[in-house]
C-alpha cells in the first residue's frame, strides 16, 4: 500500500496454532498500518472479541484444518450485528469444499479465502479495499 489508511480499523486475528506466541505476521502488518489489532489465543477468545465490539476485520488461520475452524462454525450463531465486516481465510488447502460452503452461508459479508503463500497480498488488496470504501 502506498498511503496510510484514512481510519484505524479493529480487526481480530486468529493465527494458526503453532504459530509464535507474541507475535505474527499478520498482526505485525496491520499494527504497522495503524490498526488496532487483538490477538485471539484459542477461537473461544476470537469469539469473545467479535462478539465484545464492533470488528471490522477478522483473519482466522485454518492452516492444516486447525481447531480454528470451530470458530467459523460458532460465527453463524452470532447475530447479524455481531458479524464482522470483513472475514479473511488463511488455508494451505485451495479445493478445500468447505471453506468455499461458508463463503456461500455469508452472502451478506464478504468473506475471502487465501491461499498460502500468498495470503499476505490477498490481505493487502482486502484492507486497500476497505480503505476505498472508508474514503467513500
Amino acid at each position: 500500500m502506498t498511503g496510510q489508511l484514512h481510519s484505524t480499523l479493529r480487526a481480530v486475528v486468529l493465527p494458526a496454532p503453532d504459530a509464535h506466541p507474541q507475535d505474527t505476521p499478520t498482526r505485525r502488518l496491520l499494527g504497522e498500518l495503524g490498526h488496532d489489532v487483538a490477538r485471539a489465543i484459542s477461537p473461544q477468545h476470537a469469539m469473545d472479541l467479535v462478539a465484545g465490539d464492533h470488528t471490522d476485520l477478522l483473519v482466522v488461520d485454518v492452516t492444516g484444518h486447525t481447531p480454528n475452524r470451530s470458530m467459523l462454525e460458532t460465527l453463524s450463531e452470532l447475530p447479524e450485528s455481531q458479524l464482522p465486516d470483513q472475514i479473511a481465510i488463511f488455508t494451505d488447502d485451495p479445493v478445500d469444499a468447505g471453506l468455499r460452503e461458508f463463503r456461500h452461508q455469508f452472502s451478506t459479508k464478504r468473506v475471502h479465502v487465501f491461499v498460502k503463500p500468498l495470503h499476505m497480498h490477498g490481505l493487502l488488496g482486502v484492507l486497500r479495499n476497505m480503505d476505498m470504501e472508508r474514503a467513500n
